[in-house]
């Protein structure tokens, strides 16, 4: 089926905003043209090995300024706001940001890939989501420098890549570090890679542990899963999508501060860190440059509001932290020229090139959002502590106009409303207080007994009707939201009467409509993912991936330390079929070689590293901090290769590494049933789940 037409509430509450806000205001456009040196070719990039088309700006073809020099006008399916950056996210190319040294590659990812000229090469800041695209920006990169200073570039062949940092601890800012190397494969890259404190772990956290529900709901977000067009995906207010292709988290260099601030000297040029940690992520730095003014702000100051706690899913954010730290960049840094970030376009203290100065342009902007992010902290908190909940601090709080009519402060990606929700849920959790809220049934469940209440089918949907046509989306989506859930379990069983049936395909169409209404309005570009997802699933009834998310494979976990990995087996561990059984196993990793037929009940393998795993309580706990014996009490003695490890933790069966000879028991300590019994509850999570139809309990 086909989306619904644009109503005519959706069109007047569009036009509402096209009418309120400083769109005669076309700096944001001058600024995102300036300095563009290159359009980037190819404009559609394959993934190697296989073929698969990861990239395409053909796609957003759509959105290119005109030949007039205008641009496109927003259609009827479009918030304009988000039409608006959608149109600055899809200007693309190789541009200058201080000429002759800093440099950024934008609209090859929903992230850029910066870049500071030293002494010798490159310094590379942030390499974006994918090894393809990577590589092709730096490729027009080098290009790019060649033909605009060809008397400078004398040497052969290009700059060497001197050193990359990484900004923080999201894929979109480190998972293509490999295609800056002419050989993706190697697991060692030539150069430096820097990253904020507590990196790796992070990096982990978020994409390994809670990654296929992070990812998953990312691919939404980021509207991943829907065409591009007018009335699909049309930008993520950051940017434009996530690139696809391969990728892998990489065990950088941590920077260790002694307080705010770390300066380096790289390769001639000088770089000052600013520890910025629990703030757009949990590990986070921003970079300033003082030899030519000019700042890096990560991803703590881009052309939107941000998220506090991001529809994809990931740890709360602080936004106090977040304000105070932005606040130091005004006392370290108070004479910052240029200002570029990981997403969007870079702003100048001079509106047009060589044009005159305005020095406290990029001061304001840094002061706007600064206040922004205080000022939806103090205020959720104010209303929490008179006894609002995080539902009624949400519709209540409304920004000031000082802050509401900046267009760098607009709810493009996060907005006021689930950011002052992030608020209430940082300090006091999702409890409200109401004990109606404390033990609440499972979706499914509470919807079967809201159906119960509320009488028939066909009187909920006729209300309904009525509802999409006067334009009450949001209590429309409550509604049949709860009509699908309720009926679901009857629909599986097959116990829904002709009729029920009938009208139950009617509630799902009319909800998947409303879906697109909404998502036609929303501002957010994340919101907008899910609104149009969410319609897309109803439709089609559910997801038609294949596969799972790419950044988890045997890159990233040759990254990871024995910790790490074992916390990752901890949430693979299913408990149903080991109960309370209670093992003890000495497991031996060993550097290089296959143990199988290599039985050493003395553990004393040289280079190997040794663990105990426990399973009790129904819990899969791990030791990774010792150095055990054959004789220490256990219920089996494990060796296998660092490899094979790896190839358990990507997925592989450990009872058929065990059958393959990778996986050894050493003979004479038992426990083979109970480690196989154990492998079997290693099991890999669903990664194409739905999220527009309920689970049951």
């Amino acid at each position: 089926m086909s989306r619904a037409e644009p109503s005519e509430h959706t069109i007047a509450a569009n036009q509402e905003v096209a009418n309120t806000l400083p769109f005669h205001n076309k700096q944001d456009f001058v600024d995102a043209l300036r300095g563009k040196i290159k359009e980037l070719f190819p404009r559609k990039v394959y993934k190697d090995g296989t073929g698969e088309l990861v990239w395409d700006l053909t796609q957003y073809d759509f959105q290119q300024q005109l030949d007039d020099n205008t641009f496109p006008a927003c259609p009827d399916s479009c918030n304009p706001s988000l039409w608006r950056v959608a149109l600055l996210n899809a200007v693309s190319g190789v541009f200058e940001v201080v000429p002759g040294k800093v440099f950024q590659v934008r609209c090859y990812d929903i992230a850029n890939m910066s870049a500071i000229k030293s002494d010798n090469g490159w310094i590379i800041i942030d390499p974006m989501t994918a090894t393809e695209t990577a590589r092709e920006a730096l490729k027009n990169l080098n290009a790019a420098y060649k033909e605009r200073y060809p008397n400078v570039t004398q040497q052969e062949g290009d700059p060497p890549i001197r050193a990359v940092f990484f900004t923080h601890s999201h894929t979109d800012h480190f998972a293509g570090v490999y295609g800056l190397v002419p050989d993706p494969n190697v697991d060692t890259l030539p150069f430096p890679v820097y990253a904020p404190p507590d990196f790796l772990h992070e990096a982990v956290s978020e994409n390994v542990v809670a990654g296929t529900a992070m990812i998953r709901r990312a691919l939404i977000q980021c509207g991943k899963l829907l065409p591009v067009g007018e009335r699909d995906h049309v930008d993520v207010g950051i940017g434009k999508q996530s690139g696809g292709g391969s990728g892998g988290i990489y065990a950088a260099e941590e920077i260790q501060f002694d307080g705010d601030l770390k300066t380096m000297n790289v390769d001639g040029v000088v770089v000052v860190l600013l520890n910025a940690p629990n703030t757009e992520a949990p590990s986070e730095m921003m970079i300033y440059f003082p030899q030519w003014r000019s700042f890096c702000s990560g991803e703590d100051m881009t052309h939107t509001f941000h998220n506090l706690l991001t529809p994809r899913g990931a740890k709360v954010r602080d936004p106090l932290t977040w304000s105070k730290c932005l606040n130091k960049v005004l006392r370290y840094f108070p004479n910052i020229e240029s200002m570029f970030a990981s997403h969007n376009w870079p702003t100048w203290i001079n509106h047009f090139e060589n044009g005159p100065f305005e020095s406290g342009r990029i001061t304001s902007m840094i002061k706007k959002q600064r206040d922004l992010y205080k000022y939806v902290h103090d205020q959720s908190m104010r209303l929490a502590n008179n006894g609002y909940t995080m539902q009624e601090i949400s519709e209540a709080l409304q920004l000031p106009p000082s802050l509401a009519n900046e267009w760098c402060n607009r709810g493009l990606y996060g907005t006021v409303v689930h950011n002052s929700k992030a608020v209430y849920q940082r300090y006091i959790g999702w409890f409200d207080a109401n004990p109606a809220s404390m033990h609440q049934l499972p979706p499914a469940r509470a919807s079967e007994e809201y159906l119960r209440y509320m009488g028939s089918l066909a009187n909920i949907l006729s209300i309904a009707t009525q509802d999409y046509n006067d334009g009450k989306y949001r209590a429309v989506a409550m509604v049949l939201n709860n009509v699908v859930y309720g009926t679901h379990r009857a629909h599986d069983q097959g116990t829904l009467s002709a009729a029920d049936e009938q009208l139950r395909t009617s509630a799902i169409n009319l909800l998947a409509n409303t879906y697109d209404q909404m998502g036609y309005q929303a501002e957010s570009g994340a919101w907008r993912g899910f609104y149009l997802t969410g319609a897309s699933e109803l439709r089609n009834g559910g997801p038609q991936g294949q596969g799972t998310y790419p950044i988890f494979n045997l890159r990233t976990v040759r990254a990871m330390n024995l910790e790490l990995i074992c916390d990752y087996l901890s949430v693979l561990f299913n408990p149903e079929n080991v109960s309370d059984a209670q093992y003890t196993f000495n497991v031996t990793i060993t550097p290089t070689f296959n143990p199988s037929g290599k039985g050493n009940s003395n553990f004393n393998i040289p280079g190997s590293s040794y663990m105990k795993w426990y399973v009790e309580n129904s819990v899969f706990n791990s030791d990774t901090v010792l150095s055990h014996s054959g004789a220490d009490e256990k219920t089996a003695a494990i060796v296998m290769s660092r490899f094979t490890l790896d190839e358990l933790v990507v997925g592989t069966p450990g009872n058929q590494l065990i059958d393959e000879g990778k996986i050894h028991i050493l003979p004479g300590t038992g426990g083979e049933a109970q480690v196989r019994l154990f492998f079997a509850a290693l099991q890999l999570p669903t990664f194409w789940f739905t999220t527009t139809f309920p689970n049951y309990f």
